[in-house]
């Protein structure tokens, strides 16, 4: 009998191989205003598009004053109400998770930073999805031109603000939604 030997990926997950999602949703908010509609509209869209997994991303209040948001409540109150709105979803095939890594940093924390680690936890492509305040303010800093190589955007126009001129410049890698 022949031994059949294959050559595999470090962290390579048969059930994910053959789960016909595909990336990984990402976002990067406060959370201090989210209502149940809209995560119910994120979930929505990502089944018509069939993305494997949803990852809520709280920021840290450090990182958020430093990008110029207002005071918002504190971390761990601000989770304790998404990880409430999260239970009360209806069943869907998209994983939906709360990633508190900011949490443990207590700092503020560079956007390519946050990429970097989400490269190493989650499942690839990556879509960052991010209120248009939030897209206009990333597209601000130093490092956008590399992080914008390595995820695409999903913009909610939540705010109305106007677009950057770097984001019409690569318009080919973000949307709204």
């Amino acid at each position: 009998m022949a031994k059949d030997n294959r050559i595999v990926e470090f962290g390579y997950d048969p059930k994910i191989a053959t789960d016909p999602g595909k990336g990984t949703i990402v976002v990067l908010d406060a959370f201090a205003d989210w209502k149940q509609e809209q995560l119910t509209q994120l979930v929505e869209f990502a089944e018509v598009r069939s993305f494997a997994q949803i990852v809520l991303f709280p920021h840290h209040e450090k990182t958020l004053k430093t990008m110029g948001w207002p005071e918002v409540p504190a971390f761990h109150k601000r989770v304790k109400a998404l990880d409430a709105l999260v239970d009360d979803l209806p069943s869907t095939p998209v994983k939906i998770g709360i990633d508190v890594w900011e949490e443990k940093r207590k700092k503020y924390t560079p956007l390519e930073l946050i990429v970097r680690y989400l490269e190493e936890k989650y499942r690839p492509p990556f879509f960052l999805y991010v209120s248009d305040a939030y897209a206009n303010s990333m597209a601000g800093f130093a490092s956008f031109d590399e992080l914008i190589r390595k995820v695409r955007l999903l913009i909610n126009p939540r705010y109305g603000v106007g677009e950057n001129p770097k984001l019409t410049k690569v318009q080919h890698r973000w949307e709204h939604v």
